[in-house]
């Protein structure tokens, strides 16, 4: 199963425990009278709520750039099948060009091969669609109905 933002949940868990990590740095290290988990003096909040927010930016910016490139790879193999797709369908017309050629060749067989021919095109169509892009929104467009 894939976890939604997970980047982001681990900046965030990262965060927390640097955040106690500090404060158990102060009281074993530094030998503080007591373990401060908000420290009292505001130079120390601020240096580290100033870390934490860069953390769980960094795991925001990633989590961001993480879904940039899988609609990146998505558009990518969009465009591979619709060349391949394409490619496909221009040799399917040569065949009907030869089929029309022939004289014994039934005509609604002809009739079927063009339906054929404009779903296919009407189904990549609507994939090339999507704005975003997901398991069940592309099975939506392609599954039949």
């Amino acid at each position: 199963m894939r976890y939604k933002r997970l980047s982001t949940w681990i900046s965030i868990f990262v965060a927390i425990v640097f955040w106690f990590f500090e404060s158990a740095v102060h009281f074993f290290g530094y030998g503080e009278p007591t373990f401060e988990v908000f420290p009292s003096e505001v130079d120390e909040i601020w240096m580290r709520s100033v870390i934490v927010v860069l953390i769980v930016t960094v795991g925001i910016l990633a989590d961001r750039q993480n879904k940039s490139d899988r609609l990146d790879v998505y558009r990518g193999m969009l465009g591979a099948t619709h060349h391949i797709l394409n490619n496909f369908l221009q040799k399917m017309m040569q065949i009907r060009h030869e089929a029309e050629q022939s004289e014994d060749f039934d005509k609604d067989v002809l009739d079927l091969f063009d339906q054929i021919i404009d779903d296919t095109t009407a189904q990549i169509e609507q994939l090339d669609n999507i704005s975003n892009p997901s398991k069940s929104a592309i099975e939506d467009r392609y599954l039949p109905k």
